[in-house]
């Protein structure tokens, strides 16, 4: 009896410490340190913080994407009940793909020292030091097998101190050599930086033929659709041989390309809105008066020459190459408005580097990108010169051009116009087909040329019918939409515990107008509205001191912007920027619920 007894305590001891070795202690395992952005704070202040993990040899953690629903991934937590802070969203960085043990597909792991980022946002009561408490929970695995899922806890002391000795500890040189500029984290950037994700993952050779291809894809934006008429106005009736007419289209794109890196170069370095200079009433009204210009010389008002003014620029950029590149950098500026997540990323990682040359060259291939099309479009409305010289037929084609010129100039002043821009570009159309039907004579004797000018005249006719149709009014069935103009009001609707949508607009910006007409009124969106606070912000001006205030605050590169938020805090993985479609929309809407 006594020998079975002690035998059976020695299994159980066995076993015992069995268990023991095969679990061992948090610190053997990983190590977490948190580091601060500044060495202080002051009351009300948003800084970055980040968790350094170091995990130790073979084990690694499970990411919290990429994986099923059977993995426990690392979840770090900064304690925040009875705090005089909150905290944002964790951003995590990009995982490795491995094969591992037990898992069907490869999956998304950490290994080595990873870097977790958010941001801490402090209340504007406190008046002492803070201590920041929180924990690291995970399952750490090998190749071989998953340990019991365990935490480790860690504190930081922050100090809290006034403005005067603020400006003496600003940032904390540990933060800076543990967080390389790169990983740093602020309100409203994207969980990965695209283009720093691309120079990594290809370099920056390929880097530069996938900015070109995204240049390309520009082109679908609804920005860039102006530039079709205004190549076709202004190269349709050039009389130049085809090797000219391929150095005039080159250099045509070139200016396009020169004005859009600029303009690109200094929305990164800057930190202003890119296509903010259509805000400008000189810049707009300056190229309204170049493309009434180029339209009076279709009219047969002036043959090339005008000895002084502005008419004089506007003939000498038909007369050739200069011309040509003229004209490009002008127009530059239509394409600036439409930004994508695509460029976003460009606009960040340019000012991240701080280096112009690096900034204007990628945004110099972007643009070239961007206005390939347009070289073979002005090789081809060139063709239209070759065509048979007889009859009066050529003149109506130069008189619709010279409509085309002019509506655009009315397009680039109607920001200026404001709510009576409609009515006049309307007024415009219809007045234009009719005198294209009642009193353009340049059709007699050409049948299919008058069937094309009156079907021309006829959809201008419709265009301007429709754009004079005032806006519908929902009765009801639109958003709720708030318009702070301050600070303080911004607070004060920000300071909920419903879910809130923002939706960042400028007058000048063509994709905002689309989302108002298309995606807003739509039945899904507005009923879902319901269940937010909508705030729209304008900017159209962007040099309020609000509009400066918010676009700051919110990392805003372009419009339209959308943020989503809850609990106070912005859930970085919904902002998006550029036109959506209603079901696009809705989507992203309940992802914040």
């Amino acid at each position: 009896m006594r020998q079975s007894i002690k035998l059976l305590i020695a299994v159980i001891l066995v076993l015992f410490s069995l268990s023991l070795w095969g679990q061992q202690e948090p610190g053997e395992i990983i190590t977490v340190e948190l580091v601060s952005s500044q060495s202080a704070a002051i009351a009300g202040e948003t800084l970055d913080v980040a968790l350094i993990v170091d995990i130790h040899h073979p084990w690694h953690l499970y990411a919290p994407v990429g994986n099923d629903e059977f993995t426990i991934p690392v979840s770090p937590s900064i304690f925040v009940e009875e705090k005089p802070y909150q905290v944002g969203e964790w951003i995590y960085p990009k995982a490795e793909m491995i094969s591992v043990a037990g898992v069907v597909e490869p999956a998304a792991v950490y290994g080595g020292r990873i870097i977790l980022r958010t941001v801490l946002e402090l209340n504007e009561t406190i008046s002492d030091s803070i201590q920041i408490e929180g924990e690291v929970y995970y399952q750490a695995c090998d190749d071989t097998k998953c340990l019991i899922p365990d935490a480790v806890n860690f504190s930081y002391l922050l100090p809290v101190v006034d403005e005067d000795s603020h400006r003496e500890a600003t940032h904390s040189k540990h933060f800076q050599q543990l967080v390389p500029q790169t990983e740093m984290s602020s309100a409203g950037q994207n969980e990965d930086d695209e283009i720093t994700g691309l120079v990594d993952e290809y370099g920056i050779f390929l880097t530069f033929f996938i900015i070109f291809f995204g240049g390309l894809a520009l082109n679908l934006t609804p920005c860039v659709y102006p530039l079709i008429p205004i190549t076709i106005s202004f190269f349709g009736g050039q009389d130049s041989s085809k090797g000219r007419t391929f150095w005039m289209a080159l250099a045509y794109v070139l200016g396009i390309a020169v004005t859009y890196s600029i303009l690109g170069v200094v929305a990164a370095l800057g930190g202003g809105l890119f296509g903010a200079l259509l805000t400008n009433p000189i810049v707009l009204i300056g190229i309204a008066a170049i493309l009434v210009g180029l339209s009076l010389s279709m009219f047969g008002v002036y043959e090339f020459r005008l000895p002084t003014g502005l008419m004089t620029a506007a003939s000498q950029s038909k007369a050739g190459i200069f011309g040509s590149f003229f004209m490009g950098l002008t127009l530059g500026i239509v394409a600036a408005p439409c930004v994508g997540p695509f460029v976003i990323g460009l606009l960040t990682y340019v000012a991240a580097q701080q280096s112009v040359i690096l900034g204007f060259s990628m945004f110099f291939t972007l643009a070239m990108g961007l206005g390939l099309p347009y070289l073979f479009l002005a090789m081809y409305s060139s063709k239209l010169s070759s065509l048979p010289r007889s009859g009066t037929w050529m003149i109506g084609v130069r008189v619709i051009f010279g409509l085309v010129l002019i509506a655009m100039a009315i397009y680039f002043i109607m920001p200026l116009l404001g709510d009576w821009g409609n009515l006049v570009m309307s007024i415009f159309l219809i007045g234009s087909g009719v005198y294209l039907i009642m009193f353009d004579n340049s059709a007699e004797g050409n049948l299919g040329f008058n069937r094309i000018k009156q079907a021309i005249a006829i959809i201008l006719i419709m265009i301007g019918t429709w754009m004079g149709i005032p806006e519908p009014e929902h009765g009801g069935e639109a958003i709720d939409w708030q318009h702070p103009t301050s600070q303080a009001e911004l607070d004060a609707l920000l300071d909920t515990n419903m879910p809130i949508m923002i939706d960042v607009y400028a007058d000048w910006c063509i994709p905002c107008k689309e989302m108002d007409k298309l995606t807003f009124p739509d039945e899904g969106v507005v009923n879902l509205s319901r269940k937010f606070i909508a705030i729209k912000i304008d900017m159209t001006k962007d040099s309020g001191e609000f509009e400066k205030y918010f676009q700051q605050e919110y990392s805003i590169k372009g419009v339209p912007s959308y943020i989503f938020m809850n609990n106070g805090h912005e859930i970085t993985s919904l902002r998006s920027t550029g036109y959506e479609n209603a079901e696009e929309f809705v989507k992203r809407m309940q992802g914040a619920l």
